[in-house]
């Protein structure tokens, strides 16, 4: 049977149309419930896939602060741009 879940990175931007706003690792806690078990379902790598998404102008930066550990912690939220690539493309 073939696995019915998007993938991860589309998850990772479908999510924003759920909040106004989030981080990796709140992304992460979301995620985890379908994506449990994917290498790529990490902090670090979801960063790595906001970053990106930031870069190319579906997401942008809403805030920061640091967590628990003094780790840096950047919020983002969909773009106007973001939410017409969604509409079209997934």
């Amino acid at each position: 049977m073939a696995d019915a879940r998007m993938p991860l990175y589309y998850a990772i931007i479908m999510h924003f149309q759920e909040v106004d706003q989030d981080c990796a690792e709140g992304v992460v806690r979301a995620l985890e419930p379908t994506y449990a078990g994917y290498k790529l379902l990490n902090r670090r790598d979801v960063d790595e896939a906001l970053a990106t998404a930031r870069e190319n102008g579906l997401l942008e930066e809403t805030g920061c602060d640091l967590d628990q550990d003094e780790q840096l912690r950047i919020y983002y939220s969909l773009t106007e741009f973001g939410k017409q690539m969604i509409s079209r493309y997934l």
